[in-house]
């Protein structure tokens, strides 16, 4: 049983607690459920309890589905917003602007929407899949190296609050590779959930604690926070070389745009790099210019061939910690290109759009390839260049995410190191040193093969 599963996630401890559960007798969506819930510990800077997502199910026999539970705007806008400011992240090459603060905070889903899931498709209690988070907030994780990177680039996020700051300071040190990540308040709060109804326990205790933080100064009520309701989809789905393609339909925008690369690709019979780069170009057409985001992925396959793969995000996060809880909630609603008409302008409760695709391949060589991408952006480069290598250039899982990628932005073609040094046709290209988290973060699995992106020091089993 135990060679039977294959997991891809973004963290070592991520995949051993999904990889636990399956040797426990759960199935892929009490691993997928639980990696997550460890992911809100060990990658705490790229998602987390306050934050959102969606997986794509696919129980084995039976047609995929989406669930939906990506953070969505409040019901109505408060005239003033108290709490609402701009950093700036340091990339290196760029600084990219962020809006943090309450007033950055939009209605979470991640606990509903994992609650929804164990509820429709699992099989362990759910008490038994928060466990292993439980242990890690409260005897540490150790801190990966693009961990580390992180926490310098949002040091400004980081620094803004005294608490939050404590979280990755040792003796007034950032902690580095290698050191352990706590977060004793993290383990206390999610044990509640080893003891009380989930639904119940977040709509009449969590949610209050929330909005007691959130409420004064930015746009969410306390009933926009218990209204929240995850959404099952229809996947889009694409034929593609003979494939069928099911990806995050509408209101995300990940499947839509990935669906206009494949269909200009479509047209090409032997696909080149350049013919890639011509499919970003359609692309671009379609999408506003986005920024580095914080996201991460699992992909988890079990013995019977039923897969979930999950993508979750928690924006850079809102720069504050919701007391006694070590919460950081996430800043979809100061993130700019998800707020294309201006800041706190929407019009009526909806879901924020976003570029997360959780992505299924039935068919060719491979039979069946679950993956998603961390990246905001570079999520749909970087699984349009794993689709397209898997399927155009007949390589092996493991090939076709370690293989260089492009990316373009801006009208600007950045470029991976290739030793093929293939031709462009972009009058401006940033040609990387080496492989680089910017270009997305793709954890795959198919029957016989996963692979953690190294872009990201993820790990797979």
């Amino acid at each position: 049983m135990a060679k039977k599963f294959k997991i891809a996630g973004g963290h070592r401890d991520t995949v051993c607690s999904a990889q636990n559960i399956l040797k426990s007798g759960g199935n892929a969506f009490d691993a997928a459920i639980s990696g997550v819930f460890s992911s809100m510990v060990c990658e705490y800077l790229y998602t987390g309890v306050a934050s959102g997502g969606a997986m794509l199910v696919k129980k084995n026999g039976l047609y995929p589905s989406l669930i939906d539970f990506f953070v969505e705007t409040p019901a109505s806008i408060k005239k003033s917003v108290k709490d609402f400011k701009t950093i700036y992240a340091d990339f290196g090459d760029t600084k990219q602007e962020f809006n943090i603060g309450a007033g950055s905070v939009g209605v979470p889903g991640t606990i509903p929407g994992l609650i929804e899931i164990h509820r429709q498709y699992g099989s362990l209690p759910f008490s038994v899949l928060v466990e292993q988070a439980v242990d890690l907030a409260k005897k540490g994780s150790v801190m990966s190296k693009n961990q580390e990177y992180l926490s310098g680039v949002l040091s400004p996020v980081i620094s803004s609050s005294p608490k939050l700051l404590s979280l990755f300071q040792k003796n007034g040190v950032f902690i580095t590779a290698g050191e352990k990540f706590f977060n004793k308040d993290l383990g206390f709060f999610l044990e509640q959930f080893l003891y009380e109804d989930p639904a119940s326990f977040y709509k009449n205790e969590v949610c209050p604690l929330f909005y007691d933080t959130i409420g004064w100064g930015g746009v969410v009520g306390l009933k926009d926070l218990q209204d929240y309701a995850p959404k099952t989809r229809k996947p889009l789905k694409v034929r593609y070389r003979g494939c069928d393609i099911f990806m995050n339909p509408k209101p995300s925008m990940g499947g839509v745009l990935i669906k206009e690369g494949l269909k200009s690709l479509s047209k090409t019979k032997n696909v080149s790099k350049k013919d890639v780069e011509v499919a970003l170009r359609a692309i671009n057409l379609l999408k506003d210019r986005d920024a580095v985001g914080s996201t991460t992925h699992l992909t988890v396959i079990d013995g019977e061939k039923n897969v979930a793969s999950v993508t979750t995000t928690n924006g850079v996060g809102a720069g504050f910690v919701i007391p006694k809880t070590g919460v950081m909630p996430n800043n979809m609603l100061g993130e700019k290109h998800l707020n294309p008409h201006g800041f706190h302008s929407w019009e009526s409760k909806q879901r924020i759009p976003s570029n997360i695709c959780p992505t299924l391949i039935l068919g060719g060589k491979q039979q069946l390839v679950a993956l998603g991408s961390a990246g905001s952006s570079r999520i749909i480069s970087a699984i349009l260049s794993v689709i397209t290598n898997t399927l155009d250039r007949k390589m092996g899982l493991i090939d076709a995410v370690s293989s260089p990628r492009i990316h373009l932005e801006g009208g600007v073609l950045h470029c991976e190191p290739d030793s093929k040094k293939p031709s462009y046709g972009a009058a401006e290209t940033v040609n990387w040193g080496d492989k680089n988290m910017y270009f997305g973060g793709v954890n795959a699995c198919s029957f016989s093969e996963s692979v953690g992106d190294e872009r990201r020091d993820s790990f797979s089993v």
